[in-house]
């Protein structure tokens, strides 16, 4: 299964279009993580036939329905996605592992901090992916995860 990760558009989903057109054959599902709900709103219109996934960030203050996080079932792999800011990633990222690891979650994709980031760190005796696409709308900053029996291949690409 192909997944595009998104976060942090801020008004800039032009940038999102981009990529979902350089990936559109083969992605599988979308998840956005925050910070620009109206731009993935634009992009499920644009895209109706792709699954897309997303929660709410610390700038989408209109969003009330929206959750902050969500914890997904896909391709075998149990991933939390959230923005991150109520879990404070900007000062370090103990708190989001933990929460992952008591959700019993495979991985957490997490935006905020606007920086790319993806490493595995053990949390109680379970090892927890621990994923960033950086921001698209600022940087330019995706996330491409292919999921492959119980691996998760990890990636970063950029628009410009």
């Amino acid at each position: 299964m192909k997944l595009l990760v998104f976060s942090d558009s801020h008004s800039h989903f032009d940038k999102m279009k981009d990529a979902i057109e350089m990936h559109k054959a083969k992605c599988d599902c979308i998840l956005f993580l925050g910070d620009g709900i109206r731009d993935i709103e634009i992009i499920k219109d644009m895209y109706p036939q792709i699954p897309i996934f997303y929660v709410k960030g610390n700038c989408d203050l209109m969003a009330q329905d929206v959750e902050i996080e969500q914890l997904l079932s896909l391709d075998n792999f149990k991933i939390l996605i959230t923005h991150g800011h109520k879990y404070g990633v900007k000062g370090g990222l103990g708190t989001i592992a933990y929460r992952a690891r008591e959700l019993n979650a495979d991985a957490v994709f997490f935006g905020h901090t606007h920086v790319p980031f993806d490493n595995i760190i053990e949390v109680s005796g379970k090892n927890i992916h621990l994923f960033n696409p950086g921001s698209i709308g600022y940087e330019g900053y995706f996330g491409v995860v292919n999921t492959s029996g119980k691996v998760l291949i990890k990636g970063h690409g950029k628009i410009q």
